[in-house]
């Protein structure tokens, strides 16, 4: 297994036509559903990132144990799933900080729907039975994935399902695409503000094929952020879009221009002049959280960014990692609850090499830094494989020099 890559920056400007993974939210709520409809083949192109890799392999075997490796989603949407499994008994498993991170509001709910969860020492064991359904209530779930994972199988409810998601509303965006691929697959569902209505009904067969990762051109976002002579091309992202994240488009306004059409975006890196203090709030979108706030500390912006209380709760602690990263490369950073601040210019040009922690997006995000500092070292590359095993080829594409050792 390699230990470290080592990213310097090109010699010259960078005009590159990088190559996304398809989308895993897309791919992972479009699988869940492909398999209820008795059709898990009927989704193209869905990568070969880590989490759908094995989820669509555990959906196509369905063996007896299901281990999710670290895929938070992978594991959420198979716990559910497994509920609506009649007469089978699996277990839900997964790596030491998977089986860490919270589940009992899920959990709770499936019990409260008429499903029978175990917890066990490695994971939980689930007794598919026919779930009655009807309504239940979650208050600021830690993650959307929790009413996501609800709202795939509600079908199979023999009462369908009135879901009130009360309180604070996270990642609002990835709810919505829920809804929206279940609309695919022929689910009748719908949000009427007050609550998640979701009809019972039999799902039917649909191809559907899985669009590129907003959530990944985030990262070549930061690159055209931290190097005004940048132009990337990004093909087939030129149309509306299922994923909120591409919202990136509007958060990385002050430094990049997008131009598109039907089969193109093109991302110009652009200088604006100083406008003051930078603010967010990434409610909706906290995936941005670690490009956007590396790209601003690369422009030496001072900046507040807020709706971030999940963060903590995923991969690694992603609050305390950024802050950290930030003050190694010798800018001021701190956080309290769901804001984050950082301020000052990145003055460590050859820091030490950074421990993305097992979380993919912090080794992409410290990556373009390069762009910036001498070189950057990253260790256990192999993180990216989570969702974009392509990474450190496509940098090398876009001129990067990347070596690994």
């Amino acid at each position: 297994m390699l230990n470290r890559v080592t990213v310097r920056r090109p010699d010259g400007p960078i005009d590159a036509r990088p190559v996304l993974p398809p989308s895993k939210s897309v791919a992972n709520r479009a699988l869940i559903l492909a398999s209820l409809a008795g059709d898990v083949q009927s989704v193209k192109g869905i990568g070969t990132s880590d989490d759908t890799r094995i989820l669509h392999s555990l959906l196509r075997e369905q063996p007896a144990e299901m281990h999710c490796g670290d895929g938070g989603t992978t594991f959420r949407f198979l716990l559910a799933w497994a509920c609506v499994q009649e007469q089978k008994q699996r277990l839900i498993t997964g790596n030491p900080r998977l089986l860490e991170r919270p589940h009992t509001p899920l959990v709770n709910a499936l019990r409260e729907l008429g499903a029978d969860i175990t917890e066990v020492p490695n994971g939980l064991l689930v007794r598919g039975r026919k779930m009655q359904g009807g309504k239940v209530r979650i208050h600021s779930p830690e993650s959307s994935q929790f009413i996501s994972a609800l709202l795939l199988v509600a079908p199979h409810f023999a009462d369908g399902m009135e879901l009130q998601w009360t309180g604070q509303r996270l990642s609002g965006p990835y709810v919505q695409m829920t809804l929206d691929v279940l609309h695919v697959f022929g689910g009748s569902a719908f949000d009427s503000g007050d609550a998640l209505h979701v009809h019972s009904g039999p799902l039917t067969p649909a191809e559907i094929h899985v669009p590129a990762d907003w959530s990944a051109a985030a990262f070549w976002f930061e690159v055209a952020a931290l190097d005004a002579r940048t132009r990337l091309h990004f093909h087939n992202m030129g149309g509306p879009s299922l994923q909120g994240d591409e919202a990136v488009t509007d958060l990385f306004w002050r430094y990049t221009h997008c131009g598109s059409s039907d089969e193109e975006l093109i991302v110009n890196g652009h200088d604006r002049e100083y406008l003051g203090p930078y603010h967010a709030d990434l409610t909706d979108t906290p995936d941005l959280f670690q490009p956007l706030a590396f790209a601003l500390a690369g422009r030496g912006q001072e900046a507040e960014l807020t709706g971030l209380h999940n963060l903590p709760l995923k991969e690694t602690d992603r609050l305390k990692a950024v802050a950290e990263a930030l003050q190694t490369l010798g800018c001021s950073a701190a956080y309290e609850g769901g804001t984050f601040k950082l301020n000052g210019e990145i003055t460590n040009l050859r820091p030490p090499p950074f421990d993305p922690q097992g979380d993919h997006r912090m080794a992409m995000a410290l990556a373009p830094l390069a762009l910036v500092c001498d070189e950057v070292m990253i260790l256990h590359p192999e993180v990216v494989n989570k969702s974009y095993p392509g990474f450190w080829e496509e940098l090398k594409k876009a001129g990067f020099l990347v070596e690994f050792s």
